[in-house]
């Protein structure tokens, strides 16, 4: 039996490699001989840097809300990986109650940018996700100054496709803005649109994948990096495709399952290769949203409480995952 373990984050409890080795540890339960293949993954958000090798520096940059943070980032010879998450995250604000959808700044991304840049970097990929700001990537923009527009090689991973317009409007509430607030950033953003567009001569104008970290991609999009979709970025790097392939079954999971997760998400991609192989798969979540799912998607908060899920995930998850092979009858 040769089992592919590929979760995303269970966010707020669980890393995606914690995740992986809760899983893992139930599937050896399960059989003693089963070969495990971990691979955790990640979409362009919170733990894209741990599934790109991890981080190898730390600097300190501009936070969301202005004050200094320490933010870690990798950088190997000639490449980079920076996760916006780690200097302009909504985490780091204090969630969206502690917020300033208004003031939070991307300027930290750019910071990171710029060292990247200034120790020779010629591939930088950047992922999105996780994000304070809607701030259209102007504190981005002015951090990286005269470094723009980029030479070829920065490469920006998102797991969302809206359009630079409407990143308040899908975003926004997420990060603490009221609808009067989300009127009011979205004026911004088209002031920030014709601005970009105007200085590099490159359109956002209804460009799938612009609006992510609160337009933060789109500004890296105007002034040259390349968009792509971050689920599949990280799986091909990890080599997912061909572990799948010769997989009995795939595992995957992520902390609350729901619409948006087949649409980009990182367990939603390694569901999409299982199929593509023929694959037997399942989902395991912490918690699964009403009216999605289905027979081969499972919840924690349903298999052991939410209090136990929320208490010791990494019991709920092995309790979770030993449920769903019992009742795919592995």
């Amino acid at each position: 039996m040769r089992v592919v373990i590929a979760p995303d984050k269970f966010k707020g409890t669980l890393t995606a490699q914690e995740a992986a080795d809760a899983m893992a540890s139930a599937v050896r339960e399960r059989w003693a001989e089963a070969e495990t293949v971990v691979l955790p993954m990640a979409d362009g958000g919170d733990g894209t840097l741990d599934a790109l090798g991890g981080p190898t520096r730390h600097d300190t940059v501009t936070g969301p809300l202005g004050l200094p943070v320490a933010a870690a980032w990798r950088l190997d010879g000639d490449s980079a990986v920076i996760e916006s998450a780690a200097a302009s995250g909504l985490v780091l604000a204090g969630g969206a109650r502690g917020n300033d959808p208004w003031g939070a700044t991307s300027r930290g991304v750019g910071e990171l940018l710029a060292l990247a840049l200034d120790a020779g970097a010629t591939r930088i990929v950047v992922g999105m996700g996780g994000s304070a700001m809607t701030d259209g990537g102007r504190g981005a923009l002015d951090a990286l100054g005269a470094r723009v527009p980029f030479p070829p090689g920065v490469i920006v991973l998102t797991d969302a496709t809206a359009a630079f317009g409407d990143a308040a409007r899908v975003f926004g509430p997420q990060k603490g803005a009221d609808p009067a607030m989300v009127e009011r950033l979205t004026a911004r953003l088209q002031t920030d649109a014709a601005e970009w567009t105007a200085r590099f001569g490159r359109s956002l104008d209804g460009v799938a994948r612009t609006g992510a970290a609160g337009g933060l991609s789109g500004a890296l999009f105007a002034a040259g990096a390349e968009l792509v979709d971050g689920a599949a970025f990280v799986a091909a790097a990890r080599g997912l495709d061909a572990a799948i392939a010769g997989a009995d079954l795939v595992l995957t999971g992520e902390g609350a399952f729901d619409a948006t997760t087949l649409e980009g998400k990182g367990p939603g991609h390694v569901l999409a290769l299982a199929a593509g192989h023929g694959v037997p798969s399942a989902l395991i979540a912490g918690n699964v949203a009403p009216g999605v799912g289905g027979p081969h998607v499972f919840s924690m908060t349903r298999t052991v409480g939410a209090d136990l899920a929320w208490r010791d995930p990494v019991v709920a998850l092995r309790a979770a995952t030993a449920e769903a092979l019992s009742r795919l009858d592995y």
